[in-house]
């Protein structure tokens, strides 16, 4: 992993996916988008790399029916979108239909994953990622005092996606969709992470020590991933 102070990490985060768009023009991309302040990251990006052969989604969802609350919406407000989308390409939308549960949106979230790395068999997923003030990155929440709960929840030899309800003092979003750990590690070719605040500066720090349990600092997951680089505007230790 990679970890690079910047005055600008949203400009030299879309830098970075803009030349993985490159590196992989003729190849089939899947781009899955980190809500919050990463979505700042899409401004930057040029869309004439992007093709009717690549994917977009986003990496973790929230059970909802309210648009000011969904990360799928909030990509879909951003002026990127309108800009990727005459570029022809493909999406993965994981908000619910009418009627449809947790779980079910979660499978069918789930199944839309699988099926696109069955018929992409030769593709590259690239993803921008978060680190929350307390540690989380996309939907996989810390459990401090829990590490069989966090196991069972997010780290899946079968599920791309797992659904699952926090209790409120948690999360105001107690209805959430993840992708697992286990899909991070197998299957996210490169992420490009954006950390900024000084609010997070003991969870990057948490991220980058020597020693750190998962289940209460997810982001952790980042330091085995195949491809990091992180970029932030906290001052960090030489």
């Amino acid at each position: 992993m990679q970890i690079l102070s910047s005055t600008h990490p949203d400009i030299d985060a879309a830098r970075r996916i803009n030349e993985l768009l490159d590196e992989y023009r003729t190849r089939d991309t899947l781009l899955l988008f980190s809500g919050g302040s990463a979505l700042s990251i899409l401004a930057h990006i040029d869309t004439t790399a992007l093709h009717e052969r690549d994917t977009v989604s986003v990496l973790d969802e929230r059970y909802t029916f309210d648009e000011n609350n969904s990360n799928m919406s909030a990509l879909i407000a951003n002026p990127f979108w309108e800009r990727a989308r005459k570029q022809h390409v493909q999406v993965i939308d994981p908000r619910p239909d009418e009627g449809e549960d947790l779980l079910d949106t979660a499978q069918r979230f789930d199944l839309a994953l699988k099926h696109w790395h069955i018929t992409h068999h030769d593709g590259i997923v690239i993803a921008t990622m978060g680190i929350g003030a307390d540690g989380h990155t996309a939907g996989i929440l810390p459990h401090p005092h829990n590490p069989e709960t966090f196991n069972e929840l997010f780290h899946h030899q079968t599920r791309c996606v797992k659904g699952y309800h926090v209790d409120q003092r948690v999360s105001p979003y107690q209805d959430r969709m993840t992708v697992a750990n286990t899909y991070l590690l197998r299957h996210v070719d490169h992420a490009v992470v954006y950390v900024v605040g000084e609010e997070k500066r003991s969870a990057l720090g948490a991220v980058y020590a020597e020693k750190g349990e998962l289940h209460k600092t997810p982001a952790r997951i980042l330091g085995s991933m195949q491809d990091v680089a992180l970029y932030t505007d906290i001052s960090l230790p030489a």
